[in-house]
């Protein structure tokens, strides 16, 4: 019985320190050097900081067009978890060909930015906060004519930021998580095989004691439906297993117009700018055609 009962606190207390350890190195992405600057490009571009609400310093590029009418359009890119500005040098050097000035930049505990974790969502609506109101104090860019474009974690996080700051005309994301719950359920079960009970429940409690908020807070599904009238395109692919194309579908379904869905075919997770190929930059620079210049 004694052996039992020893056995039965050994499994439980595994199963906690499991989940602690899931909660740790999901909020702790490891920090990868960037590899594709501007200037490989020979394109125009400033090296930025800017600061946060609650004190944290960020790191980004401003990517300028050679030309372009003042007070110009902007367009705020958002990375994904594990990432950096680096990642979308393409498609920004693609925006700036149509007159926009792009803000890149590092989130909180990624790249060349300040802070130690990942909130997942939560506290970095305040780095896309933080952007936004370095983008108004420029004076070559148009307040009125901002977009903002993300993926995965930088598309989940652009919807929460849209919704609270109502300072973009313009919304795209690709690869967003439809709740950080559903995405932990998603990640338990389906990237590290654990069964949701009592994992999910666990390591949302986790989350909750180590940012003193609940995962519930970021649902960006809950509050995509407040953007409008903002215009949103939602993608997804098709073949994506750590965010299910699901999660776009029900991001769209929740959306209300004007709202626009582009599902890619045969494209993994951090897969569909390749899958698509020149359409990728085509179809998101012609959507912030039509929102952002008049």
């Amino acid at each position: 019985m004694k052996n039992a009962m020893n056995m039965l606190i050994g499994i439980v207390v595994l199963v906690i320190a499991l989940s602690l350890v899931l909660v740790f190195a999901n909020t702790h992405p490891p920090r990868y050097p960037l590899h594709i600057p501007p200037s490989q490009y020979n394109v125009a571009y400033e090296d930025v900081s800017f600061v946060t609400s609650d004190n944290v310093s960020l790191k980004g590029w401003l990517i300028k067009p050679d030309k372009t009418r003042e007070p110009a359009p902007a367009i705020i890119i958002c990375h994904g978890l594990g990432a950096n500005r680096s990642d979308f040098t393409d498609l920004a050097v693609s925006l700036i060909q149509r007159g926009y000035l792009v803000l890149t930049f590092d989130f909180r505990a990624h790249g060349e930015s300040g802070g130690g974790r990942s909130s997942l969502g939560l506290n970095e609506q305040k780095d896309v906060a933080a952007a936004l109101a370095y983008l108004h104090s420029r004076k070559e860019i148009d307040p009125k004519r901002i977009g903002i474009y993300g993926f995965s974690l930088g598309g989940a996080t652009a919807i929460l930021a849209a919704e609270n700051s109502g300072g973009f005309r313009a919304v795209v994301t690709d690869s967003a998580f439809t709740s950080l719950r559903d995405q932990a359920r998603t990640a338990i079960t389906g990237f590290y095989h654990l069964p949701a009970f009592p994992f999910l429940s666990l390591t949302t409690l986790g989350y909750r004691l180590y940012f003193f908020a609940p995962v519930d807070g970021v649902d960006p599904e809950k509050v995509i439906a407040k953007l409008s009238p903002v215009p949103v395109l939602i993608i997804a692919g098709e073949g994506d297993d750590l965010i299910p194309v699901e999660n776009g579908k029900r991001l769209f379904a929740a959306a209300r117009e004007p709202k626009e869905q582009w599902i890619i075919q045969n494209a993994l997770h951090g897969g569909t700018m390749a899958a698509a190929g020149p359409e990728y930059q085509k179809r998101v620079g012609e959507f912030f055609d039509r929102y952002l210049k008049y």
